[in-house]
């Protein structure tokens, strides 16, 4: 056994150090929360009605979920999210769905016009173009109605 053999075997076994944070890592996840809440706090200030939202952001690309009731309103939070500071793209998971509209059937009289319904389902007579567009199949002319006829009132 050499000198050097000697000396090896009579020091301290070597004790594993301690794993040293990964700062990088700790500082990007810290940034990723912080554009989380940015981007959480944007669509939140536009103020729609989103139900499940979720979102999410890596790599620089934020992640928008959740379902919408209009075409604008999911057009609205994608652009609003693409102006974030720092998101380069978005992905764009929104679902649109549209309620189906709501109608209550009402049989002309005699002596009804379109504008004198308006006025008693809206308060307003000038309405009667809402009425006359929702039954565009039966009527080609608002003037044009007869007793008799079922029409469609939109609701709400």
């Amino acid at each position: 056994m050499g000198l050097f053999d000697f000396l090896k075997k009579k020091s301290k076994p070597a004790t594993p150090a301690a794993p040293k944070p990964n700062v990088n890592a700790n500082a990007d996840e810290m940034i990723r929360n912080s554009k989380l809440m940015v981007l959480e706090n944007t669509v939140a200030a536009l103020g729609l009605n989103v139900s499940n939202l979720s979102v999410d952001f890596f790599n620089n690309t934020a992640t928008v979920s959740g379902v919408v009731t209009s075409e604008a309103d999911r057009l609205a939070i994608v652009n609003a999210v693409n102006r974030v500071d720092g998101v380069f793209s978005v992905n764009d998971r929104l679902e649109v769905n549209i309620p189906a509209p709501k109608f209550e059937t009402y049989t002309i009289k005699k002596g009804d016009s379109l504008s004198r319904i308006a006025k008693h389902y809206y308060g307003d007579a000038m309405r009667y173009k809402e009425i006359f567009e929702a039954n565009k199949d039966i009527l080609d002319n608002p003037n044009k109605i007869f007793p008799g006829q079922e029409i469609k009132i939109p609701l709400g």
